[in-house]
């Protein structure tokens, strides 16, 4: 169980009292954020504490997506960048078999693709931008400028300037992994923990076929296991397979730049094996 309040981050003993709860758990904590299981009455909810303007966007966008296919936000502090959520099942998707898991996130995806301003501040959620995707990938290579080939990174630039063509209205979850599907009092999958932006949900074809922690199995399954996942994801979601293929080479070339520079080199030698057969697909 958590300590006393005094030992709690800063923020949640206020927003204990605010809304009237109790720690009911240890203290989790994440990336960018904290969350505390906790009680009001006899309700078990989670209080989550995020930098502000991460807990405004994720408030919104919670407040957006339909109530069967993400957790639903009870109270948002902008205060104290404050969330008070519904508590699902500790149960997620990770570890689950392969088909299942892509068939659940690939349908989470397509449900919770409304349009953006279907609640009042939503629009402000920010769009996958090719500018800044592009600007942030000059520098990363920058940084690590042997990871990848001249190939590979013509084919991620090529793809993501096709995002400013044809700019979609709809919001996509942005971080719709494994981890932040879980299972709810009904058995449904739901959502959890987006890191919103407006545009196409193909974007989330990398976070969908990939597994971190499984990483060994689809390498060895080979370039065909690959496409399959990705055609599987595409077909699920309703959207155009060629789009998600590309926008997942794309994504792959960023994560490995970033490994390369900030993780293992495992894993950057396994996020570069995605680029370059997905870059060779594209030939």
């Amino acid at each position: 169980m958590p300590g006393p309040a005094a030992q709690l981050p800063a923020g949640a003993a206020e927003a204990l009292l605010r809304w009237d709860c109790r720690a009911d758990g240890d203290l989790l904590r994440g990336g960018m954020s904290v969350v505390l299981p906790v009680r009001r009455g006899d309700e078990p909810l989670m209080l989550k504490l995020l930098p502000a303007e991460a807990a405004r966007l994720e408030a919104l966008a919670l407040a957006a997506f339909p109530r069967d296919a993400a957790v639903e936000c009870l109270a948002h502090d902008a205060e104290l960048g404050a969330l008070l959520l519904e508590r699902l099942s500790a149960r997620s998707l990770a570890g689950e078999a392969t088909d299942l898991s892509i068939t659940v996130q690939a349908d989470l995806a397509r449900r919770l693709a409304v349009a953006a301003p279907a609640v009042p501040g939503a629009e402000e959620i920010p769009p996958l931008s090719a500018d800044a995707w592009l600007a942030h990938l000059a520098s990363q290579r920058a940084e690590a400028p042997r990871v990848l080939s001249a190939r590979a990174l013509g084919a991620a630039r090529e793809a993501i300037t096709s995002l400013d063509e044809e700019p979609c209205p709809t919001m996509t979850h942005g971080d719709l992994h494994a981890r932040n599907v879980h299972l709810d009092d009904d058995g449904c999958w739901r959502a959890l923990d987006p890191t919103p932006r407006r545009g196409t949900i193909a974007h989330e074809s990398h976070t969908v076929v990939l597994e971190r922690d499984r990483f060994e199995e689809l390498i060895s399954a080979g370039p065909a296991e690959l496409r399959r996942r990705l055609d599987l994801f595409a077909e699920v979601a309703g959207v155009d397979a060629a789009l998600a293929r590309r926008l997942c080479q794309a994504r792959a070339v960023s994560s490995a730049l970033h490994e390369a520079v900030h993780g293992p080199a495992a894993l950057t030698g396994a996020l570069t094996w995605m680029a370059e057969t997905l870059a060779a697909v594209g030939d």
